[in-house]
């Protein structure tokens, strides 16, 4: 049972607002707004509907394969697994559609485009088979 905890796509309709924390187990779907002082934490992939301004940890359990993707990433810190990346040191307005992942070469976590994700996280299409296949 606990790969299909793990598998498991866990979504939510609502804002996380300052000092408030959503934590989940597989991955995460928030239909929502993480605001500046909200963390959103998911043992697996992070999938933001909206804004995230706050913090979102991915990959909670050293899943280094994990993903943070938001409609507009501005947020005030990043986590995947074990790696961390603050905010930027120079004011940003925030970018549309973008994600976070690890990269191993660099062994850091870089935020791109979110059409990247198809070449650099082939298992992500496992997403869509379980949309349709339950």
């Amino acid at each position: 049972m606990r790969w299909k905890e793990e598998s498991n796509i866990n979504v939510f309709n609502k804002v996380v607002r300052s000092g408030q924390v959503l934590t989940v187990t597989g991955d995460l779907l928030l239909v929502g707004d993480v605001n500046p002082g909200g963390k959103v934490e998911a043992s697996g992939n992070i999938y933001i509907m909206g804004r995230l301004h706050g913090i979102a940890h991915a990959g909670t359990e050293g899943d280094k394969e994990a993903i943070i993707a938001a409609s507009y990433l501005n947020p005030t810190q990043l986590r995947i697994a074990e790696y961390i990346s603050r905010a930027p040191d120079y004011e940003s307005d925030g970018v549309m559609m973008e994600c976070g992942y690890i990269d191993e070469k660099e062994d850091k976590i870089l935020v791109d485009r979110l059409q990247v994700l198809s070449r650099k996280r082939t298992s992500l299409s496992g997403f869509e088979r379980r949309m349709y296949n339950g």
